[in-house]
């Protein structure tokens, strides 16, 4: 559903009723052109910054729930590792992109949608399906793009908030600073974010459901615009968080029974030149860099009893230098280094009703992954390798006639973990049947290659033992092909006041990366094993319905469907011994809900107020829990937020926003959480927040 501001609002007021559909809006995300919204051949969907401001999501993973068909899932339940599930696949099969390009490394991807401040966002632009033939490896489920807010004036905001759930207080501040010059041809932007709370322990067990977490970010993108045809862009983020889970967060992680703590330095950024040579031609040139480091611990003593007074209690488990518990945990630390490097250009040339864009990109990545003791000494080498990948494309928007518009490309991609180059085709049709109702098709693919993923990195535990991944011997990879249909309809095409749409689509995964069950090694070590598994597909019906019933009052709502399945069952546990034990084995995808849905409305009632009621529905799903060698089929969520603005004007433009509400109303979350410190991690589904109060004071400037 797209959404535009209304008229009304300043450039800094979060709310007012929105217009359902805005021609104006300007989306680049699907064809890597600026195309008007109504006039894009392949489907976009865009969700503003006035939305975001509303619910006063304070960062990416927040925002992204408010788009139908894109949900959050968290996958770790002692450090709330989380991803972006989009057309009914994992995180791992969608490409985030910052402005165009690569925001989040192979590492950044564990953490990093918690990290990207929502006062970087101006626009969230999502185009589903598979986006290889413009943006390479990773774009198999489609592309989420960050679009940055370019200021045309001085300005900015300061804000305050605070969220409580189960009594504990989650406090945030961020802003952004505006600096324009008088011709706009020079701007500053900085942007600053910070965040702490303590853990929270939803089943009173002892052991955290959210972690412990500080969290510090600060950036900034400028622009110089010396002549009407050059435009010079830089933006730099950096991010510093420490993040904790599990038991006995005094001591030590080594002292602990379960622990995960993870402290990162990231930074990233990026250079580009846009230029215009003349009315027919211009060319972009950019450079993005991301750069990790990060200290962890994965592990714990187990189910070791700590407590001196009882009377099981063994001090030599807690003995480093003895042979118990503390012998092993002592030893889990790790640091890793990820540094990336992202090349791109693009050239367009117009010819009559032709648009042919072409470009070279190329990215190189080095992960180096090292196993060290409390002490900081290294132990040995998890992982210390480095892949590049080198892609040309080439892309042709045709305009056929005033009612058709088609849409031919195709890209060629060199991995260094592949022997032969990669081709991945695109194209699709849009059809203007009359001034209301607009049909689009297309034909689209991507593909995945076999490198360290980010989960590689992310160990997850069953109780205090560490889990890797490894990949199988002549891993190829992952290719997908899908087919989409759509259409969008609305009222009138000027001012609509009803706006439909809808879509249809089939999505075929070739060679599938799959997990093993959980494999016990020579040395002891758990791992499991990533294989090609025979393919899979994903059909998928998406809807979604505005009604704008005057100036002041707005609704929308979408409702998607997903049906995920591997061509043939794969065995996702198995732990028989000599032909006894249990095997369970399925064809569908892991914690991926066939249904969600979303709805909202706003309320406007005047200059003063602004107030929304929202909806999240997450389906029913399967879920793993190796503790109980059981494949569980969840329980469906009905996620109720209510909440409201007011806006205190100030006759020189200023304003303070007061915003308040709940969120999670009825506390919809999962109940059988695993207790204790043999608790499985990765048994953790659905919404990933109980209830919670919120308030925040904003100042605009």
């Amino acid at each position: 559903m797209t959404l535009a501001p209304n008229a009304r609002a300043n450039e800094d007021r979060p709310g007012s009723a929105t217009q359902l559909d805005a021609v104006q809006v300007k989306v680049s995300t699907a064809t890597r052109t600026e195309r008007l919204l109504s006039d894009v051949p392949v489907r976009t969907e865009v969700l503003r910054g006035e939305d975001i401001q509303l619910r006063a999501a304070l960062d990416f993973s927040r925002a992204a729930e408010l788009i139908n068909g894109l949900r959050v899932e968290s996958n770790c339940q002692n450090c709330n590792t989380s991803e972006a599930q989009l057309l009914g696949l994992p995180g791992a099969y969608n490409q985030i992109l910052f402005d165009g390009t690569p925001l989040l490394s192979t590492l950044g991807g564990v953490y990093g949608l918690e990290q990207i401040p929502a006062a970087f966002i101006d626009t969230i632009e999502v185009v589903k399906g598979g986006g290889s033939s413009l943006y390479g490896p990773g774009a198999v489920a489609g592309v989420i793009n960050l679009i940055p807010r370019q200021p045309t004036q001085n300005g900015g905001f300061l804000r305050y908030n605070v969220d409580v759930q189960k009594g504990e207080p989650i406090h945030g501040i961020d802003g952004r600073g505006d600096m324009v010059s008088e011709s706009g041809r020079i701007g500053l932007s900085m942007v600053g974010q910070a965040a702490k709370n303590d853990a929270i322990d939803f089943n009173h067990d002892g052991y955290s459901e959210i972690t412990e977490k500080e969290q510090q970010v600060i950036g900034f993108q400028g622009w110089y615009t010396p002549n009407d045809g050059t435009t010079l862009r830089a933006n730099y983020q950096f991010t510093h968080e420490k993040r904790r889970g599990g038991n006995r967060l005094d001591q030590s992680e080594w002292m602990a029974n379960i622990a995960e703590s993870i402290e990162t330095d990231y930074h990233r950024g990026g250079m580009r030149w846009d230029q215009i040579v003349n009315d027919d031609v211009d060319f972009t040139l950019g450079y993005s860099f991301a750069y990790i480091k990060r200290d962890s611990f994965y592990g714990g003593l187990g189910d070791v009893v700590t407590d001196p007074t009882d009377p099981r209690f063994d001090a030599a488990q807690l003995d480093p230098t003895s042979d118990g518990a503390a012998a092993t945990s002592y030893n889990q630390y790790g640091y890793t280094e990820d540094p990336l490097h992202y090349f791109d250009s693009q050239f367009n040339w117009r010819m009559g009703a032709h648009a042919i864009a072409f470009g070279v990109q190329y990215k190189h990545e080095s992960v180096k992954d090292e196993n060290r003791n409390a002490a900081g000494k290294t132990l040995g080498t998890a992982s210390d390798d480095s892949f590049s990948n080198l892609g040309a494309f080439i892309q042709d928007e045709w305009t056929v006639s005033d009612a058709v518009d088609l849409v031919l490309g195709v890209r060629a991609d060199k991995s260094s973990t592949l022997d032969d180059p990669v081709y991945s085709p695109r194209i699709a049709l849009a059809f203007q049947a009359n001034e209301r109702l607009k049909l689009r098709a297309g034909i689209s693919t991507g593909f995945r290659a076999p490198e360290v993923f980010s989960e590689d990195l992310h160990v997850d535990t069953l109780g205090a033992e560490p889990i890797r991944i490894r990949n199988e011997a002549g891993l190829s990879e992952e290719r997908a092909l899908t087919g989409m249909l759509s259409l969008d309809w609305r009222s009138d095409p000027a001012d609509p006041t009803w706006m439909w749409d809808a879509t249809v689509s089939l999505t075929k995964l070739r060679d599938t990366f799959v997990l093993s069950e959980v494999q016990t090694g020579e040395d002891g070590s758990l791992y499991q094993v990533r294989s090609n598994s025979s393919g899979s597909r994903v059909a998928g019906v998406e809807t979604n319905l505005g009604w704008q019933t005057s100036e002041e009052l707005r609704l929308t709502a979408g409702v998607a469907w997903y049906h995920s399945r591997y061509d043939q069952a794969q065995v996702v546990f198995d732990d028989t011994v000599d032909g006894v034990g249990t095997v369970i084995s399925t064809r569908d995808y892991l914690k991926t809900p066939e249904w969600t849905g979303v709805a909202q409305a706003t309320w406007s009632p005047n200059q003063n107020w602004d107030a929304y009621v929202g909806l999240k529905y997450t389906g029913r799903m399967y879920a793993l829990n190796n503790n109980t060698a059981s494949l569980n089929r969840t329980p469906d969520f009905w996620v109720t937020d209510l909440g409201g603005t007011r806006h205190f004007h100030q006759a020189d433009g200023r304003s303070v926003d007061v915003s308040f509400g709940i969120r999670n109303i009825f506390d919809q979350r999962q109940k059988d959480l695993e207790a204790g410190a043999t608790r499985d991690s990765d048994y953790v589904y659905g919404p990933r927040f109980a209830r919670a109060f919120y308030a925040s004071v904003r100042y605009a400037f």
